[in-house]
């Protein structure tokens, strides 16, 4: 083994030597645990940099396994990488590369780690992890062309898996086992599929500990009933506002949580969004963090995690603007600047068939006087959709302002400031800006484009996309004063201010319906959210109302929309009562409109979304 290490050692090492001949930079790069360790154990790297050159150095961490270096965090302030994404034996190589933000020059440093299997000869072993309602169950490798799974359940309850993942002949089998409650005795076995047969392993047990004291509850304020959609996990991102604190949270239907993530409770992490869940046990967040360029900490992250919580990948908006900059879109993020560029992620990301993320990002841009009914020059927030690729890196991007009407100024004239108020990202042009579009969901349609929700234009776009061959010109637009018509007798049949609007491919379109338009046109008048369907003419421009709920609450922001498997539908209501009594409901809604199971939380949310399990995410 020692013979293989120096021997692998040489050949990354001998790739790398002209670069770190030119480079003025120094690192050294240590492991907080010796190689090697049991597969799935988590190591922290730490680099430590310097330089005779004054700037801010920043530090990128890229992992090889079987192939080239993939980029797992990007370039960024913070000099420590947390790696516990390895489910795979092996032997890894581990880059990190220091950077001076003033000279551009680099250095790079390289570390070998092996990770042993866990499993004693053919006997599988389960695992804890850092998460107390999380398994890690070890089989033996299983053949190629064939695929592994953990079945697993609790005496008296229902058996459940999780997904299929190809066998790797040259690994042991590492699944994470989620979706279990908490205190619980559980057994659980791999199963191998070969053709079209199933053969079972040695069935072993594995106690789940217990949950946070501070954990976001959930409850019942409409029973599930014989209506209710068999998808019987509710995912919950609650959020951590003043007094209250909230992180994503999954529960049963009758609120027993049986999963959730606890970094955004954490301090040193604090603050950030579940946006997407993933197929193959992976999901989507924002979160706070570390940049590239400055001292900004708020939702500056895109970051991928597993089950365990566990960071497989990272990017931060800092790096994309500087991407954004080598491409031409160039940003001065300064009083007196004309342009500034992904000061922060927002709302959402998602992720697409060939394996790259798509991701809002703000902007913000000076316009003279007269632009939006302004009397002096005004600072105006717009954003941009950034196309990034498998490591995180800008393919193409979409400028709102390149494509929209900036003289269409907010429905309801909404601005920003500073200091930053909640949901505004932060200023950095002027003290004040005119909050222009604010998107909060992004969707790729089965004819491979975009839609875009911007919530300040009561409008849902499409977006000429093709997988980043289109040019990003606007194909239509939906909601009042846009390019479909809507017969209704309802005086607003258009939703405003709208949450995840979700298109299908028969033209089945959702979203939950906020209303503050509507809520503001009728003061005194009692206006509550709605839940909407829609079925959608693209080629006649024509909208039908299909469900069109009063959800019997008002919420003024946040929320999101599903359709479910059963045919009904999913909304939630995120910010209900403003104030000490807050709290978030999510609502299931029968095809004749007719509302049925009620889940409720004291906790204000962004998202929710039902799901048959964490293994099966919405729309798969």
């Amino acid at each position: 083994m020692r013979n293989l290490l120096l021997n692998a050692a040489g050949v990354f090492a001998a790739c790398l030597l002209s670069t770190q001949a030119l480079a003025t930079p120094q690192v050294q790069l240590s492991p907080s645990l010796p190689s090697p360790q049991s597969t799935g154990t988590a190591v922290n790297l730490v680099a430590t940099g310097s330089d005779s050159d004054p700037g801010m150095l920043t530090y990128r961490y890229s992992v090889a396994y079987r192939g080239g270096l993939r980029i797992v965090r990007d370039y960024s302030q913070d000099s420590s990488f947390n790696w516990a994404g390895t489910i795979k034996d092996g032997l890894y190589l581990v880059q990190v590369t220091v950077r001076n933000n003033s000279t551009q020059q680099t250095a790079k440093k390289n570390l070998l780690f092996q990770f042993s299997p866990r499993v004693a000869g053919n006997q599988p072993v389960v695992s804890p992890t850092s998460n107390p309602l999380v398994a890690l169950f070890s089989a033996p490798a299983c053949a190629r062309g064939s695929r592994i799974r953990v079945r697993f359940e609790a005496r008296g309850g229902t058996t459940e898996v999780t997904d299929w993942r190809a066998c790797d002949p040259a690994s042991s089998s590492n699944v994470y086992v989620a979706g279990m409650r908490q205190n619980t005795r559980y057994s659980m076995a791999a199963q191998v599929l070969t053709g079209s047969g199933i053969s079972t392993g040695p069935t072993l047990s594995f106690t789940t500990g217990g949950v946070p004291s501070n954990l976001p509850v959930v409850s019942q304020a409409a029973p599930v009933d014989s209506n209710t959609s068999p998808d019987n996990v509710l995912l919950i991102d609650s959020l951590s506002i003043g007094a209250s604190v909230g992180y994503p949270v999954a529960t049963d239907l009758y609120g027993r949580p049986i999963w959730y993530y606890a970094a955004f409770n954490d301090p040193a992490q604090a603050g950030g969004l579940l946006v997407r869940v993933l197929p193959g046990g992976t999901m989507l967040t924002l979160a706070n963090g570390k940049n590239s360029a400055d001292a900004t900490a708020s939702l500056q992250i895109l970051r991928e995690i597993d089950f365990a919580g566990n960071t497989l990948r990272e990017t931060n908006a800092s790096r994309v603007r500087e991407q954004l900059d080598a491409m031409g879109h160039v940003s001065n993020c300064a009083v007196g600047g004309s342009l500034c560029a992904v000061t922060t992620f927002h709302h959402d990301a998602i992720r697409l068939s060939n394996g790259h993320t798509l991701v809002i990002g703000s902007e913000e841009r000076m316009y003279p006087a007269g632009t939006q009914g302004s009397t002096s020059p005004v600072d105006v927030l717009g954003d941009i959709v950034v196309d990034l690729d498998e490591d995180f890196q800008v393919a193409w991007y979409w400028d709102a302002f390149e494509h929209l009407d900036v003289n269409r100024a907010a429905i309801l004239h909404e601005t920003c400031a500073n200091p930053q108020q909640g949901g505004c990202p932060p200023i950095f042009l002027a003290s004040i800006a005119n909050d222009w579009l604010h998107p909060n969901a992004i969707q790729v349609t089965p004819d491979r484009d975009l839609v875009i929700s911007l919530r300040h234009q009561d409008w849902v776009i499409k977006v000429d996309y093709q997988d980043g061959a289109g040019d990003g010109h606007i194909l239509w637009r939906l909601g009042a004063g846009g390019d479909f018509a809507l017969a209704s007798s309802d005086p607003y049949p258009w939703f405003t201010h709208q949450h995840d609007p979700g298109f299908e491919a028969n033209g089945m379109f959702t979203t939950f319906d906020n209303g503050n338009t509507r809520v503001a046109d009728n003061p005194g008048v009692t206006e509550n959210s709605r839940g909407q369907a829609y079925q959608i003419d693209e080629v006649n421009r024509v909208a039908s109302l299909v469900v069109n709920t009063d959800l019997g609450v008002y919420s003024n922001a946040l929320g999101s929309a599903q359709r479910l498997g059963n045919g009904n539908y999913h909304f939630l209501a995120g910010f209900i009562n403003p104030g000490p009594s807050q709290y978030s409901q999510s609502i299931e809604v029968l095809p004749d409109g007719t509302t049925n199971l009620r889940l409720q939380s004291p906790q204000l949310a962004y998202r929710s979304f039902r799901i048959p399990s964490l293994y099966a995410p919405p729309g798969t």
